[in-house]
């Protein structure tokens, strides 16, 4: 057997035994068991193909990234995303390079520009994120108990508010001044790398390029807020919408911690918002966030082995792209 698909299942087993034990006896098997299978096709089914269509809106995003370095047809930029965020389900955070990495070999951008895009992208998601958490808060009537907790969550969120502005000015900030700063850059090799980073932010220099980006991302994060909406619906809770993207707040960014091919930090978040917020039994919260996380990483798995095996790809070519 494959040292990691070991590793994998030891780990697995070990977390099944640590929450049985965490749980004990009054652990409800029959609501848990119960909640795992039934769930509504339709809404189901809805839930998927806005899981997928994220994919196409990130593409229309990524497009406009790169149109200052490239144009690039939507195909590949689909592709490349089904194919990165599979990598991102199956090794955790480290599959965030397969998408840069992908593009370069197969359109030739340059890596390192290529990265400053997924890097802008990822500030971009945070700010709309927490945009979308703030809304919902304002829209979700959520129990008393909870006041220290929603506090304690909104503080954070200013905090990461305030960082990815930062970020986002510091690259303005970089962009317009690069030439000067990689004067002072003692190693060559270094210098060049800053040059090419900055090639991936030419899209500041325009300012409805940026606005553009911006409609892009709002346009994404209402997709999957209603991905998360009808993923919801389908398990049988009778959330709004604004409800539904709070719980959708507390499992992204648990996801940010992912055991390869597991998860974890997304069935974390998502049982912590359901239990704490929602007052949903545990068994109950437990079963539907493996649901949930199962119905993410299928299709989308499905999708980038389909691409892999029909391009005849395998991970080791990924390893081979130069940075430029």
């Amino acid at each position: 057997m494959n040292r990691k698909l070991l590793f994998l299942l030891i780990l697995t087993v070990v977390g099944i035994i640590a929450l049985y034990r965490v749980v004990g006896w009054d652990f409800d098997w029959a609501l848990f068991a119960s909640s795992l299978w039934n769930i509504q096709p339709w809404w189901f089914t809805l839930s998927i193909v806005a899981t997928l269509l994220t994919y196409v809106f990130r593409a229309f995003r990524w497009q406009v990234l790169l149109n200052p370095l490239k144009e690039i047809p939507m195909g590949p930029l689909i592709s490349t995303n089904v194919l990165g965020f599979s990598a991102i389900c199956l090794v955790g955070r480290a599959g965030e390079l397969v998408r840069p990495v992908w593009l370069t070999k197969r359109e030739r951008v340059p890596l390192t520009a290529s990265v400053a895009t997924i890097v802008v992208e990822r500030f971009l998601d945070m700010l709309m994120l927490i945009a979308l958490f703030g809304g919902a808060l304002l829209l979700v009537k959520l129990p008393s108990a909870a006041a220290h907790t929603v506090t304690l969550m909104k503080n954070t969120a200013w905090v990461m508010v305030a960082g990815s502005v930062a970020a986002l000015i510091l690259f303005f900030f970089f962009r317009s001044n690069v030439e000067r700063i990689v004067k002072y850059v003692p190693v060559a090799r270094l210098a060049l790398l800053l040059k090419s980073f900055s090639q991936g932010l030419s899209f500041l220099d325009k300012g409805s390029s940026f606005g553009l980006v911006l409609v892009h991302s709002v346009l994404l994060w209402v997709v999957i807020a209603l991905q998360f909406w009808f993923m919801l619906l389908g398990m049988n809770f009778h959330f709004s919408i604004s409800a539904a993207t709070v719980v959708m707040v507390g499992a992204a960014i648990g996801s940010i911690a992912q055991v390869p091919g597991i998860g974890g930090g997304f069935q974390a978040g998502y049982v912590f918002c359901m239990t704490t917020f929602f007052i949903i039994p545990p068994e109950q919260a437990i079963a539907t966030s493996l649901v949930a996380w199962v119905s993410t990483l299928v299709p989308t798995v499905l999708l980038g082995g389909i691409y892999m095996v029909s391009h005849g790809l395998s991970l080791k070519e990924l390893r081979t792209v130069p940075v430029e």
